[in-house]
């Protein structure tokens, strides 16, 4: 019987390289012009791991930048210049690097070969970096380390994910298979992904769909944290999807009693006292709790939460729940960020940017729509009209150029008290047209409402940005009391239109 042999494993710190891959890419390059532009388009100086290839290829970009032909004696010429000739080991290497010249499939096993050796050795060098920095510095926070720690490791094989190009034969079949899902499909009429729960809002938009970033914008207290929990307790309870809120204002318990306040059109005030008027109050109360209990909708009330965090907890959420359709970030103002270094970036511009772009990666990454609430600026208030645009974003104009879709929120009683006290005072009570016609619009939207319970608001949601599709307006009421928004009836537009006829 044979003894057993142990086989020891040779340990090595060197790290990974294929020199030969490495001048076979360099070779080509110099030799086909086609091939030069394919290897340019792939790889960077830092993927090569000898200091003699990265200076070729530094060589090689600078004068296909200038539009330069590139070839042996030219790449000698540059490299002569930039006082590296010697360096790489002359002309004679480049004319060594070109005795190689494979076909293209060939090639491009080569360019994959020197790729993956550049990221396994930064993922290694990272590794190796964190495993000496928790050795040899005083941790503080181990939950901030991980994090960072498991960012680093992501951004050192981000590389890796980078896609090639897909051909137009490649996708049709993809999205002929996609439209005959659709049309199968029991969907709210043009919906495609996730309903928003209001018609004509799913007219607009199409619906919240997979990879978007949606931006929830207005000024404190015209309502877009209701709307966006609308938005959660439609999915959850008529969709029967999972719902994520990081809510970073509110508390768990204020979220879930507006949440059980709109379910049962009983007053938040009252819920929150717990002074319920009547025995039927109660009864719909607890039906709401029970029915809410029931759903999939997950909140995470971390004051002043970390980016990293909104992304670990909603990748790990996703594990858990599958079906997760929404995430809402409640709001974008309060989202913390931290570099490598532990600070903040240098300016609230910068910190927004990073915010909104890691926001829709997540969006991308997982498939599922974000919805980030914001603050609009008080320039909006400043103007004659209060009705928002998209330059009233508050910080940053990242926000408007990441954002899929952008909703702004209006509602002419938020001013109304404000445009009346502005009028009475103008000097000699001289009003323009326009100013009589919005004061009496006002005035009879308030007479209006007063009509329908839970002191209504009429409320414009502005879709003020749609990548994929049309813009427009979408009118709701909003009832402050139940913290509810509902569809207007067919009555109330019709009184609506009436003021406008008159005033023409």
């Amino acid at each position: 019987m044979a003894a057993n042999k142990t086989v020891t494993k040779k340990v090595t710190t060197e790290l990974p390289y294929n020199e030969d891959a490495e001048r076979v890419v360099l070779g080509c390059a110099m030799l086909s012009k086609d091939y030069c532009l394919d290897i340019l388009t792939s790889l960077e100086e830092d993927d090569f791991f000898f200091g003699k290839h990265k200076f070729i290829f530094r060589a090689i970009s600078a004068l296909a930048n200038r539009n330069v032909d590139v070839d042996v004696l030219t790449v000698a010429e540059e490299l002569d210049n930039l006082k590296e000739l010697e360096n790489i080991g002359g002309a004679k290497y480049l004319a060594e690097c070109t005795n190689t010249f494979v076909a293209a499939s060939t090639l491009t096993f080569y360019i994959r070969i020197v790729q993956d050796n550049s990221v396994l050795r930064k993922m290694l060098t990272t590794i190796r970096g964190i495993d000496t920095e928790y050795r040899t510095q005083e941790i503080e926070n181990i939950n901030d380390f991980i994090l960072d720690s498991e960012n680093r490791f992501k951004e050192s094989i981000s590389k890796r994910h980078i896609s090639s190009f897909v051909t137009a034969q490649e996708i049709a079949p993809i999205i002929e298979e996609s439209l005959e899902k659709l049309q199968d499909a029991d969907n709210d009429s043009d919906v495609i992904g996730v309903s928003t729960g209001y018609e004509k809002l799913n007219q607009i938009t199409q619906g919240f769909k997979p990879g978007e970033l949606i931006i929830v914008a207005a000024r404190p207290a015209v309502g877009k944290t209701a709307l966006c929990l609308n938005f959660a307790h439609k999915i959850a309870t008529h969709s029967k999807k999972a719902v994520a809120i990081f809510s970073l204002e509110m508390s768990k318990e204020q979220l879930f009693n507006r949440l059980v306040a709109m379910d049962s059109c009983v007053e938040a005030k009252k819920i929150n006292s717990g002074r319920l008027g009547s025995a039927t109050e109660r009864v719909k109360v607890l039906n709401s709790i029970k029915t809410l209990a029931n759903t999939k909708i997950y909140i995470d009330d971390t004051p002043s939460i970390k980016l990293n965090d909104i992304i670990n907890k909603s990748t790990k959420l996703q594990a858990h729940e599958p079906d997760l359709s929404l995430i809402i970030v409640d709001y974008l103002g309060l989202v913390q960020v931290a570099n490598k270094n532990g600070r903040s970036p240098d300016s609230r511009q910068e910190e927004v940017r990073q915010i909104s772009l890691a926001l829709k990666a997540l969006a991308r990454d997982l498939k599922v729509p974000v919805i980030a609430v914001s603050q609009l600026s008080r320039a909006v208030e400043k103007r004659d009209s209060q009705r928002p645009v998209m330059s009233d974003l508050r910080d940053s104009g990242n926000i408007e150029q990441d954002a899929d879709i952008v909703i702004l929120l209006y509602r002419e009683d938020y001013y109304a008290d404000k445009k009346t006290g502005s009028a009475a005072n103008k000097k000699g009570g001289q009003l323009t047209d326009s100013e009589k016609f919005e004061l009496a619009k006002a005035q009879k939207e308030k007479e209006l409402g007063a009509q329908i319970p839970g002191n209504a608001s009429y409320t414009e949601v502005i879709v003020a940005k749609n990548r994929a599709g049309q813009t427009g307006v979408c009118r709701l009421f909003f009832h402050k009391d139940y913290v509810r928004f509902d569809a207007p009836s067919r009555e109330w537009e019709e009184a609506i239109n009436a003021i406008a006829e008159d005033n023409n």
